[in-house]
């Protein structure tokens, strides 16, 4: 609320003329005297000096107070002549003195009260409590018989015996809180102003109204004291004093009064003081009410100290205000029921009995008047009713019959004589609670909250100005060093790129960094190029004025940069360029540059952008190489002179051709003003790049070559002839001009523009057919996306094919008949525009004979293909990889239907959609790929990894060896390599000499794993040594005994029933056939010694065994191989193997070293 109440006194200052013109002046000084010595006129500073600008500054000031202090001085002394004036003076000297009297009252009990209660009471913290009222309504009993210890007791007690009212304002202080006291004539102060007429004044009639002016005044100004003295501001509460008696016998105005004046007052409070707060309604004087003491005597002597009345909330209605009575009524009621007892005196009974139905019918009154109170506050003011309460501050008086009174008055009956009761108690009824507990307690809490928060709020504000100071400080100091460092750092920069450096030896790069280095230098100081010195010393940006030099360099070192450059290039195009339209264009931009009146830096910048081939060898960036040509152009005097050999050469070769042809191609880059001049395809036709590739054809183009334009090229192609016609001539240096000509060579010549317009009109847009190619995308979405856009009646390239029909189909009535209008001959436009549109008949029929929505039906049935080939699940996978491997044989196959279909469009669309569907079919090969190698995987790896690999022979580590029915189920002829390549390879791999080769139909599409041929040419050469076609075991070999060491006299072998035996004389064959071992079969070998008593046997078991004796002897396949006994090489034993010795030894090499690899295809 503080801060609140801050800003509202701020701007509140704001709204005078002379505060805004004051706070504007002081402004207006601080600035002129912190910035003046730094104006200069003609390097003149004329405000450096001190004395100048106090000179200055004291004439401004003199012409402002003159100003400002001269209507107040005319009004002071035209009103010294008015005698109404003079009255109105004296009332206020009169309230002054009279408010005189007051403070000073105020301040001796501020003084008596700090003397006498010194330090056991803190004032700042002390609630005050107003107390109004009319007169006589008690508000000084109120205070005096309140039972609440003040410093002034002797006068009080004076006071008390006197009992006179109060005049002016009276101040009491307790240790609980101060009283303010009010003089009623002030609560109202309106009742003294009685006007005659609608329209009068107080002020009208002094006179008259010299009372309401009077009180007014010191009311006014005892507020106005209050605002600043000890109790600033805190005015915890406002009580409303009424008079019982005389509320009960009031009148329906009198009940107005009462409220208008009571609004005034709170609303008086609240501007002057600007702050809110608690009112309290308290009826005085209740033992006017005829019984009151009777029906308290029941209660113990201890109730008078209590409080009698009710709370209210902020938001209270007329229902929970008559509640509230009626509960404090009945409370009242059950309580004297409960003392029936205590009182033995009938008539006591009565009385107590009757002063409770008199309270009913006065609540009954106290709630309507409340509840109007409220209202009509709730309108002007922000406080609200927060109780209402009943009081008896000095019992000195006849109490009143009213119910007694009522009747008799409504029946016209004599009043009975009133008698004195034994009522003179002199004791105070529910004051001192009353204030001591809810008044001065009301606001403590909130106003030690509101003085803390106002603290805060004042430490926040200091502390909020401080930090602003610093940080403003701080900021000013930053941007110096900032601007100081920053300047520091460029000359730094270009002095250390300069140092042993000349310009002259600097390469092309070398001057490019120079001045990007000068122009990143500048760019720091955005006033250096805009010119713009508004604010630059208040905001303390001068500190590009130091870099003008730099600026100065910056541009005669891009004038030599132009010239190395862009004047070398465009020089070597006017010696070497032999097209006559680009030619011709690099003439007219050469020439410019030497002619302001021919200079545009546009255009010249589109030149550069169209050519950048020529000038991207310089390594610097497109937007920064023609922000350098802008720069360079736009600067004044730029210093080049023209080559005249290459202005001569380019001349010479353009004189030969065509005047026509020169015409139009300056008319058509003339054409080009800015970004509106350029026609973006790809804008037209939305998500283009999703079904066509990214090429040069559909970058933007000039816009005269659509139809759209081409009706206000042609209406101005006479102005823009003669326009252009001025440029040829001023660029070939010739004095021909169109008006030397005839009428019909002008005609002849504006066909020709026409037919070179439609030519190059044609050629834009077969470029952009010619461009249409799909998108080759990776991935299978991208590709299945793709499909599914082009499935679409409604997508990209037919909207691109139907926005090229819009554009070239030119024999149109209409279109005819306007360029008939605008004076062309009519058979020569009609045939050069039917010549026209004969180049695009066949996409014209594209839009009549519905060939675009039979290819995207096409194309929806491909996708629907791929789509479902991809994923879904009911086809199985050994048919689409069937599909994919053996190609396409139905002739109502989508793809074959899209490739006929696509036949039947124009060229263009169709290699577009035969690529597609190459890009498609692709796809429908890759998903193969990856069920092919899943195939693999889930047949034949898995079983080998399992079946296979693990055991002997494959791992000869292994303790266990592969059965001949699992072997055989692998490599038979029927096995689960064999069915596997039938089934899915036959047709890719093909079987040679030596191994397996991919067909050159797959060899690109289909990347098979070296490993893998390479293994599977074993696994077929292991099938072919070991197996008959029957797929039994065909192996068999003689094993020949043809050596035995000495230390042994014989050898018995023998497997099964097959057995030799070998003692040094004759050589003994045993025939080995491997179809006869089975898992208990034992290939043993017995060698006795010579005395019979040492043996060794050594045993070769299960199917294997015959391949176990040639894996554990030293085997030879053509000579003898050795069998030791013990490992040891003296007890040995030599055989023979016929025939077939190389096919095992080529078996025991690959058995071992076969091992599948994971993956089929890279």
């Amino acid at each position: 609320m503080a801060f609140i109440d801050y800003l509202r006194r701020f701007f509140t200052f704001f709204r005078f003329k002379h505060s805004v013109v004051l706070v504007t002046s002081i402004a207006l000084s601080v600035l002129f005297w912190l910035y003046a010595p730094l104006v200069a006129f003609n390097d003149i500073y004329s405000f450096a000096s001190v004395s100048s600008r106090v000179s200055v500054l004291v004439a401004f000031w003199a012409v402002i107070l003159f100003f400002v202090l001269l209507r107040p001085l005319m009004n002071y002394f035209a009103s010294r002549k008015d005698e109404k004036n003079d009255k109105l003076k004296e009332i206020k000297k009169e309230s002054l003195d009279s408010f005189g009297k007051a403070k000073r009252n105020f301040l001796l009990s501020l003084k008596d009260a700090k003397t006498t209660w010194k330090k056991d009471i803190n004032f700042k913290k002390l609630p005050l409590i107003m107390i109004i009222g009319n007169e006589g309504a008690g508000k000084s009993a109120f205070i005096n018989y309140s039972n609440i210890e003040f410093p002034l007791s002797d006068s009080l007690d004076t006071y008390k015996k006197i009992h006179q009212s109060t005049t002016n304002f009276n101040l009491y202080v307790s240790k609980f809180g101060a009283l303010l006291d009010t003089e009623g004539i002030h609560f109202a102060q309106e009742s003294l102003y009685q006007p005659t007429a609608t329209e009068e004044l107080p002020e009208d009639d002094v006179e008259k109204n010299r009372d309401y002016l009077l009180k007014k005044g010191v009311w006014n100004e005892f507020l106005h004291f209050l605002k600043r003295n000890d109790f600033n501001s805190r005015l915890s509460g406002a009580v409303l004093i009424i008079d019982t008696k005389k509320f009960l016998e009031g009148t329906q105005e009198y009940f107005d009064e009462l409220i208008r004046y009571m609004v005034k007052r709170i609303n008086d409070c609240e501007k002057h003081l600007g702050i809110k707060f608690p009112i309290y309604v308290v009826f005085s004087k209740l033992d006017l009410i005829d019984g009151m003491g009777d029906y308290f005597k029941l209660f113990n002597e201890d109730v008078a100290n209590k409080a009698l009345g009710i709370n209210l909330d902020s938001n209270f209605t007329a229902q929970t205000l008559e509640a509230e009575l009626k509960g404090l009524s009945d409370s009242l009621f059950k309580h004297l029921m409960s003392k029936n007892s205590i009182s033995h005196m009938l008539e006591d009974k009565k009385r107590s009995y009757l002063f409770l139905k008199q309270l009913e019918n006065f609540f009954v009154l106290v709630k309507d008047f409340v509840t109007k109170l409220s209202s009509q506050n709730a309108l002007k003011n922000t406080s609200v009713i927060n109780g209402v309460y009943f009081v008896s501050a000095y019992q000195e008086n006849i109490p009143i019959n009213y119910l007694t009174n009522t009747i008799c008055d409504k029946y016209s009956i004599k009043k009975p004589l009133l008698r004195a009761v034994n009522n003179y108690s002199k004791q105070s009824y529910f004051v001192k609670s009353f204030l001591k507990e809810i008044a001065f307690k009301a606001n403590v809490t909130k106003f030690g909250a509101q003085n803390r928060f106002i603290k805060f709020i004042n430490f926040a504000l200091v502390a909020a100005l401080c930090v602003g100071v610093y940080f403003g400080s701080s900021y000013i100091l930053n941007i110096k060093n900032t601007k100081e460092q920053i300047a520091a750092n460029n000359v730094d920069k270009i002095s250390n790129y300069l140092d042993s450096k000349k310009y002259k030896d600097l390469t092309a790069t070398q001057k490019i960094e120079l001045l990007n280095l000068l122009k990143q230098s500048l760019n720091d100081y955005p006033r250096i190029f805009s010119g713009d010195t508004k604010f630059e010393y208040i905001t303390l940006d001068t500190s590009y004025k130091g870099f003008a030099p730099v600026k100065a360099l910056y541009y005669d070192l891009s004038a030599d940069f132009f010239k190395n450059t862009v004047l070398t290039e465009m020089e070597n195009i006017l010696k070497t360029e032999s097209d006559p339209d680009k030619l011709i264009k690099a003439f007219y931009m050469y020439d410019s540059l030497f002619d302001k009146n021919y200079t545009n830096v546009d255009l010249f910048k589109i030149w550069i952008a169209a050519n950048w081939d020529k000038f991207e060898k310089y390594g610097v960036a497109k937007n920064e190489f023609l922000a350098h040509i802008e720069a360079i152009l736009n600067a004044k005097n730029l210093s080049i002179s023209a080559d005249q050999s290459a202005q001569s050469a380019a001349n010479t070769k353009l004189t030969p051709v065509q005047r026509a042809k020169r015409l139009y191609s300056i008319l058509e880059f003339i054409s080009f003003k800015d970004e509106k001049s350029f026609y973006d395809i790809k804008k037209e036709v939305e998500n283009l790049n999703q079904v066509v590739q990214e090429k040069e054809a559909f970058n933007p183009f000039n816009k005269i070559y659509t139809k759209e334009n081409l009706r206000d090229f042609l209406a101005k192609l006479s102005s823009n002839i003669d326009e252009t016609a001025g440029i040829e001539s001023w660029l070939m240096d010739t004095n021909s001009s169109l008006k030397d000509i005839s009428s019909n060579e002008k005609k002849e010549l504006s066909i020709a523009v026409v037919e070179l317009y439609l030519q190059n009109y044609a050629d834009k847009w077969n470029q952009i057919l010619r461009a249409i190619e799909p998108n080759e995308f990776a991935t299978k979405k991208e590709v299945i996306d793709e499909l599914e856009i082009l499935s679409k009646r409604e997508n990209p390239l037919n909207s691109l094919i139907k926005l090229t029909n819009q554009n070239t189909n030119l024999n149109d009535e209409n279109l005819l008949k306007y360029i008939y209008s605008l004076g062309f001959a009519s058979s020569e436009i009609k045939r050069v525009f039917t010549d026209f549109s004969t180049k695009f008949t066949n996409y014209h029929a594209l839009n009549s004979d519905g060939s675009l929505d039979l290819i995207s039906n096409d194309v929806t049935n491909v996708y629907k293909k791929v789509s479902d080939y991809n994923f879904e699940m009911l086809q199985s996978s050994d048919d689409k990889i069937v599909y994919a491997i053996n190609g396409i044989k139905n002739e109502n196959d989508p793809f074959i239907v899209l490739n006929n279909d696509a036949k039947k469009l124009p060229d263009e669309l169709n290699e577009y959609y035969q690529k597609l569907s190459k890009l498609a079919w692709k796809q429908v090969e890759n998903g193969a790929s990856s069920l092919l190698a899943t195939a693999y995987k889930d047949d034949v790896l898995d079983d080998f990894e399992s079946l296979i690999k693990p055991y002997y022979p494959f791992n000869e580590n292994s303790a266990k060896a592969v059965s001949i029915e699992e072997f055989k189920r692998f490599f038979g002829k029927d096995g689960t390599w064999n069915s596997f390549y039938d089934k899915y390879l036959k047709q890719i791999l093909s079987k040679t000499g030596s191994g397996y080769k991919v067909r050159p139909k797959y060899a690109k599409e289909l990347r098979f794993n070296k490993s893998f041929l390479e293994n599977i040419a074993y696994i077929d050469r292991i099938s072919n040594l070991m197996l008959d076609s029957n797929d039994e075991l065909k192996l068999n070999y003689n094993l020949k005994a043809v050596d035995l060491s000495a230390n042994f006299s014989h050898i018995n072998i023998g497997y099964g029933n097959n057995s030799l035996a070998y003692d040094h004389t004759i050589p003994s064959n045993l025939l080995v056939s491997s179809k006869s071992f089975d898992i208990s079969t034992q290939f043993k070998f017995n060698a006795v010694s010579n005395a019979g008593s040492d043996k060794k046997e050594i045993s070769f078991d299960g199917e294997w065994g015959w391949y176990k004796l040639l894996k554990a002897s030293n085997f030879s396949s053509i000579g003898v191989s050795t069998l030791n006994f013990d490992g040891k090489k003296e007890s040995y034993f030599g055989f023979e193997v016929t025939p077939n010795g190389g096919e095992l030894l080529e078996l025991m090499n690959i058995i071992p070293t076969i091992d599948l690899p994971r993956k089929m295809l890279y």
